[in-house]
């Protein structure tokens, strides 16, 4: 009868040739590992590129100060809204590159020798915001040169002052029409 004891099988590799796999194993899983880092680093460095060279990526500049003075605002508005002024704005066709400003009083009589500014920017270019004194080119038309040829809205200050202490302001959301529209939609 022949007794047959198992005996390790001996490894066909030795132990350096393991230690050496366990090495390069190692070596590629951090690789990897650092790879995936690098990979992510580079997405975020392209965003926050892309983000600050985009003129659309910006805070509305002054809204701080805006929020912080919004009962001077509320003032501001009530004593326009007393004055019982009414103002038309219209696109100056056909390149656009300037605002028509009409302005009319309780009686809808034109409201003539203003002087005053407008200040305004297009919501998908914020930090792109456009300021111009008024001309007026008519009695009670006033004239703003500012490009508008951008359709989409846009976000528009008024100030106009007359003779003694009428101060008309008022701040409005445009909607401009692409190349077919002749006109606007106002939003108070």
């Amino acid at each position: 009868m022949i007794i047959m004891v198992d005996q390790p099988q001996k490894s066909l590799l030795s132990t350096t040739q393991i230690a050496k796999r366990e090495r390069k194993a190692m070596r590629l899983w951090i690789c990897v590992i650092c790879g995936f880092f690098a990979i992510d680093f580079v997405i975020a460095a392209l965003a926050i590129s892309m983000a600050a060279g985009d003129p659309s990526f910006r805070s509305i500049p002054g809204y701080g100060e805006r929020a912080v003075a919004w009962d001077i605002r509320q003032g501001r508005k009530q004593t326009s809204k007393d004055l019982g002024w009414k103002v038309t704005l219209r696109p100056v066709e056909p390149r656009r590159d300037a605002i028509e400003i009409l302005v009319r009083d309780a009686a809808n009589e034109p409201v003539t020798g203003c002087t005053g500014f407008a200040r305004i920017f297009h919501f998908t270019r914020v930090a792109d915001q456009f300021k111009s004194q008024l001309v007026e080119t008519e009695r009670g038309v006033y004239l703003a040169s500012i490009n508008v040829a951008r359709p989409g809205r846009w976000q528009l200050d008024l100030e106009i002052h007359a003779d003694g202490d009428r101060n008309f302001w008022d701040e409005q959301t445009l909607d401009w029409f692409d190349d077919s529209g002749s006109g606007s939609e106002t939003k108070q």
